[in-house]
């Protein structure tokens, strides 16, 4: 007999906002119920701060090391390993529902299957999920409920926060009643947001099997990470002006100020070394002597482990000019040779 596994993520979430962890500005009763029936660790550490990287070792298992996902926008390898698959394999009904971001959400050409199944009006297999629905933190891009904004309520598409500004960088825009950046009232109704989303789709997935089938589900919610705009009718949970500001953080706006005009200025990027001159060619290299010379200096060494690295670097006609000189014959033929040219007037003249 098999399990029913539901694995449930939320994105970007420290450790002591949970009342299980001694958080006491949100109220979070149903997970801390879990962990006081079940084990809460905590001493578990992510394999990386960023996205991609954490998400894929979360399915496959391995350090970014290893499964090669070392930053956002790198793709997971489709051969990576897959916990998904290995349950799939053993008669597990699997599935995602919100953010997988195991491929790069930025994708205009379609290039990666994540943002092509909801275009195409499917829902997978991918990865080991036999049912794929994705989700991400707004209404713009290519996943299921993007899709399912854009066709069951229009009118909100433009109501979420706009995450690239114009030069597709990561928007830095203020909005809220403090204007900070990437916060906004987002007048979007409860039910049409994606975490309720997320979870009405979990639990039609649910209902849709056996009571026998054991199944392996991974509910991912996108929230809370930036950009914090979450239904407007939701944000007297937790009162902002109420809050108590961390420790060490000055609360008056000039002193804030003066700490960032003390820390010192960003230094200039370095300035890239000026261009080598371009070095003489092989023609004026031979018609100049004292150069050849130079040159052929440095192939006389002692040690003959230096010779080739040497040769390599000398043009072809210089080596070609370093094999065609004439090597120093031996002495003992020279001697033999005078002595021939001495013995030779003798001879004719006994003659």
């Amino acid at each position: 007999m098999g399990r029913k596994i539901l694995f449930i993520t939320t994105d970007q979430q420290r450790f002591d906002t949970l009342g299980c962890n001694g958080g006491t500005l949100s109220r979070t009763p149903v997970v801390d119920g879990l962990a006081a029936q079940g084990i809460n660790y905590r001493r578990a550490h992510p394999q990386s701060v960023v996205c991609m990287p954490s998400r894929s070792t979360m399915l496959t298992g391995q350090h970014p090391s290893t499964h090669g996902v070392w930053m956002n926008g790198v793709p997971l390898p489709e051969t990576a390993p897959s916990v998904a698959e290995v349950l799939h394999d053993a008669g597990y009904r699997t599935a995602i529902i919100g953010k997988p971001h195991f491929e790069p959400f930025l994708d205009p050409f379609g290039r990666f299957p994540e943002n092509t199944y909801a275009r195409a009006g499917t829902f997978g297999p991918h990865r080991g999920f036999e049912h794929f629905e994705s989700a991400t933190h707004g209404a713009a891009g290519q996943l299921h409920y993007a899709r399912w904004i854009a066709t069951t309520h229009p009118e909100a598409m433009g109501m979420f926060y706009p995450v690239l500004d114009g030069a597709l960088e990561v928007n830095a825009m203020g909005g809220g009643e403090n204007g900070a950046p990437q916060v906004w009232d987002n007048a979007i109704p409860r039910e049409w947001y994606h975490t309720d989303w997320v979870a009405d789709r979990t639990i039609a997935w649910l209902d849709s099997l056996g009571a026998a089938d054991d199944w392996f589900c991974w509910m991912s919610f996108p929230d809370p990470h930036h950009p914090w705009d979450p239904p407007k009718s939701e944000l007297h949970r937790v009162p902002w002006r109420d809050v108590d500001l961390p420790a060490g953080y000055p609360a008056d706006a000039s002193k804030r100020e003066a700490v960032l005009d003390a820390k010192p200025p960003t230094p200039p990027p370095p300035r890239p070394p000026p261009p080598r001159p371009p070095p003489p060619s092989h023609r004026r290299a031979l018609r100049r002597p004292h150069l050849r010379r130079h040159r052929l200096r440095r192939l006389r060494c002692r040690r003959p482990h230096r010779r080739r690295p040497l040769l390599r670097r000398l043009p072809l006609r210089l080596r070609r000019l370093r094999h065609r000189r004439r090597r120093p014959r031996p002495r003992r033929r020279l001697r033999r040779r005078r002595r021939r040219r001495q013995a030779a007037p003798a001879a004719a003249s006994i003659l």
